[in-house]
């Protein structure tokens, strides 16, 4: 087979270059003043006694005052929105004085001088190289106001921060969201409706860590923790995360942990210092316990430090994922936990330490089970159709399998509905022109099932194990051990599982009628 042939790399041209593979960008930098970059490599280490209080009730201006300066590998926040009386009343008690006495921003001004002082005090405690995430909506119709371009001015201009880029956080679908539209339907004074709001990302005075190279020997923190898969998603400008409950967490504004966690995930070391300087009810330190890492948080707030406090304890109580050693060979089957987010953390966590992604894993999981890999990315091209593989028992039977998802923190696997109805539409098709002499068996392998009884669930269930031999989450060690393995032997009828005995005995009347 011979080997591809290395693609060229593309350069800037007139009107740009779609490809942006060994993309050589020097004619397009040219265009600009080029940034002042450091080549500081000074990591700045913490006190434990320092880290043991990690909720400081205290002005988030003074912070350098707390840390000391080049320890801190990420800020994650979102700022409280400036948007008046109401979400004032709320946070503080009182439109002009907070419950501890210090003073809210009366102006859009002041409060811009606020994110700046707070912002200079977290540049000052980040290590070189340490980034900072800044959530924030943009405010206001009548006139618009864009937070998200007077944020990056404090951070780019005024504190010469280079701006890395700008994530979408997409709340919501079109359909589901905001109905204040302005003028229904009506050139009047249509209005566009705010489904999504910013993360800016900006690092201190150079592009990558500081001491890229040799971290472990230095004893600095070093062990990624993100999938490949995880990777891939995150590393998209457009990130997709349903929002939290205000009141489940008791704060007028909270953002979802996946989204701290995300950005945790991505830009810092496991035990790595990670702050949040607008604290509110915790958030940032729950994603920080969960994935490892070392938080402390600022809130002027007493009420929302203590709910804070509360949320972290708990977060403390979890259950921690069992570790899992990648390297070892013939390594017990590892007991699932009973809780759903905890199964989806265990099987994260074996994802990032075997450092594959699902197509790759599946493989492997297919071929250890006994399968033999007939095809990959197999084609029906009568059909349109493309499956994951093509595979066959030991009979020499042949079984399509879908490869359903990712192993993402997010919505994984066929907890996404469009990862589900795309299934579901293959299924279909397939099954369409089949007839009784000609039937193909579907696997399927998954980062992880639809919850229980969810939609996703349902719908899978619905079209029968005649359609879907069989669900299967690829870290699950007995189901892989004694179903799929089962499967490779020749085994011919679905085994209770996914699928129930009531579904397998109605799949096997279904096969005797069509014999």
């Amino acid at each position: 087979m011979s080997q591809d042939k290395p693609r060229r790399g593309t350069a800037t041209a007139s009107f740009g270059a779609g490809a942006r593979e060994s993309h050589d960008s020097s004619a397009f930098y040219a265009r600009f003043s080029p940034p002042t970059i450091s080549d500081d490599n000074e990591v700045t280490a913490v006190p434990d006694s320092v880290l043991a209080d990690p909720v400081r009730v205290m002005d988030s201006r003074k912070i350098h005052e707390v840390l000391p300066e080049n320890s801190v590998a990420l800020v994650v926040t979102s700022p409280p929105y400036f948007v008046g009386k109401e979400y004032e009343l709320a946070v503080a008690g009182d439109p002009n004085t907070r419950r501890d006495g210090n003073a809210i921003p009366t102006t859009y001004l002041e409060y811009l001088q606020m994110l700046h002082d707070v912002f200079a005090s977290c540049l000052r405690v980040l290590e070189p190289g340490g980034r900072m995430a800044i959530n924030v909506a943009n405010l206001g119709r009548k006139p618009y106001r864009s937070l998200s371009a007077d944020i990056i001015g404090i951070l780019q201009d005024d504190l010469g921060m280079l701006l890395r880029g700008e994530i979408i956080w997409q709340k919501a679908e079109g359909a589901t969201g905001s109905v204040a539209w302005g003028s229904y339907r009506k050139a009047t004074n249509p209005v566009l409706r705010d489904l999504t709001e910013r993360v800016i990302v900006v690092s201190k005075g150079r592009f990558d860590r500081a001491m890229p190279k040799g971290r472990a020997e230095k004893g600095l923190p070093h062990e990624s923790t993100l999938s490949a898969d995880d990777f891939m998603e995150a590393t998209l400008d457009v990130w997709k995360i349903a929002p939290e409950s205000a009141r489940r967490v008791q704060h007028p504004a909270p953002f979802p942990i996946e989204l701290p966690r995300r950005l945790i995930d991505l830009y810092t070391y496991r035990d790595d210092i990670v702050i949040d300087p607008f604290l509110g009810s915790g958030t940032t330190l729950l994603a920080a316990e969960r994935t490892g890492r070392r938080g402390m948080g600022f809130e002027l707030d007493r009420e929302y430090a203590d709910i804070a406090i509360a949320r972290l304890e708990a977060e403390k109580q979890r259950p921690k994922v069992p570790s899992y050693d990648a390297a070892q060979k013939g390594q017990l089957a590892i007991e699932l936990p009973d809780d759903g987010q905890d199964r989806l953390e265990h099987f994260q966590a074996r994802a990032t330490s075997v450092g594959k992604k699902a197509a790759d894993l599946a493989e492997q999981v297919l071929r250890s089970a006994g399968f033999e890999i007939v095809k990959e990315k197999a084609k029906i091209p009568k059909l349109g159709l493309q499956f994951s593989f093509l595979v066959a028992d030991k009979e020499g039977r042949q079984y399509y399998v879908d490869v359903s998802g990712a192993f993402t923190t997010v919505r994984p696997g066929l907890r996404r509905t469009d990862t589900m109805w795309k299934l579901l539409g293959r299924v279909h098709v397939l099954k369409a022109r089949e007839d009784s002499q000609n039937r193909s068996r579907v696997l399927v392998l998954t980062s992880s099932l639809p919850s229980n009884g969810s939609e996703g669930d349902k719908a899978l269930r619905a079209i029968g194990p005649h359609s879907v031999f069989d669900a299967i989450e690829m870290f699950d060690d007995a189901a892989v051990s004694q179903r799929l393995a089962a499967y490779a032997a020749g085994v011919q009828v679905p085994i209770a599982g996914f699928w129930t005995d009531a579904d397998i005995a109605e799949f096997e009347e279904f096969t005797e009628r069509q014999v």
